[in-house]
């Protein structure tokens, strides 16, 4: 049996970019989530490439904006595509934040 999944909340870092893949809708957008690295060391930030598909897509594309806050349920795929690897979070769960 597997397991793959991923929960993250931050900020987004751009706003989302809407397509069309086939019939389906698509967002993509990247979010910066802070790394504590202990009281004495400065927080680093590591970004990630969200994807959302359907409806979430829509909902994404909609009402999300650079720098608001989010929280991601989903699961991390990687694909190689011409010869490079791709890391995403395909979203299935979008939480907007205050």
């Amino acid at each position: 049996m597997a397991y793959n999944h991923v929960t993250l909340v931050g900020n987004l870092v751009t706003d989302p970019v809407k397509s069309e893949v086939g019939k389906r809708e698509k967002s993509s957008f990247q979010i910066g989530v802070d790394r504590y690295m202990g009281k004495d060391n400065p927080q680093e930030v590591d970004f990630f490439q969200i994807v959302a598909w359907g409806k979430l897509a829509e909902i994404c594309n909609s009402h999300l904006l650079k720098e608001k806050k989010v929280l991601i349920d989903g699961r991390v795929q990687i694909t190689n595509e011409e010869s490079k690897w791709i890391t995403e979070i395909i979203a299935e769960n979008v939480k907007f934040l205050k």
